[in-house]
């Protein structure tokens, strides 16, 4: 059932809402998902530097990566207009982050995560909060279109649109610090990583909603 679009909401209905799309995430998949204020998410300039030094591989290839999703300061401001977030996350095992499996099982447990987050703003979007807003992790060219040249960019529209997401990281947001602060256990996983170091690997999304 879509609902209709009211310019008066029912504040007790938002909150069922929202705890609704918690569990329609966990129903999906995901490890947990929290519901939290858009206050509390952390954007921060930093996040954006790491993607240039040293230069990230997919860095100004695709529009859902920098520079193309604009500047820091506009993530900071768009937050602003919402009043919660959806964050959720899958837990992998380590071997799915390095080593052999990640190459295939790694991107497995992205896309179902982008199934995951994409499932989410449609509920939120068809329920009335049609600003409903999704963000992934990893860059959605390694995702869907390795070797391929963003069509997007080329003006041509989105090969995948509907599974075509920014990443947190892409617009800004200190995906760390916001798990760490819903008290999730997560690692910061480097190239030179090696499965015996962290006890496993998190994918994390977010869908802004209001």
């Amino acid at each position: 059932m879509i609902n209709k679009i009211t310019l008066s909401r029912d504040p007790g209905q938002f909150q069922e809402n929202l705890k609704k799309y918690v569990e329609l995430a966990k129903g999906l998949g995901a490890s947990d998902a929290v519901i939290i204020p858009s206050e509390s998410i952390a954007v921060d300039e930093r996040v954006r530097m790491k993607c240039r030094f040293p230069l990230c591989t997919v860095y100004g290839r695709c529009m859902n990566c920098p520079p193309n999703t604009g500047i820091v300061e506009e993530t900071r401001a768009r937050v602003k207009l919402y009043k919660y977030a959806i964050v959720l996350k899958l837990d992998v095992t380590s071997d799915r982050v390095v080593g052999k499996k990640a190459v295939q099982e790694g991107l497995d447990d992205l896309r179902q995560l982008v199934k995951i987050i994409s499932s989410v703003e449609s509920a939120a979007f068809y329920d009335g909060y049609y600003f409903a807003t999704g963000f992934s992790s990893a860059s959605c060219s390694s995702l869907w279109c390795k070797g391929l040249e963003c069509q997007a960019l080329l003006g041509k529209g989105c090969r995948v649109q509907a599974k075509s997401y920014a990443s947190m990281e892409a617009v800004g947001i200190d995906v760390f610090r916001v798990a760490a602060t819903v008290g999730w256990d997560i690692y910061p996983v480097g190239s030179t990583a090696t499965c015996d170091m962290f006890p496993h690997g998190s994918r994390c999304g977010m869908v802004l909603i209001d």
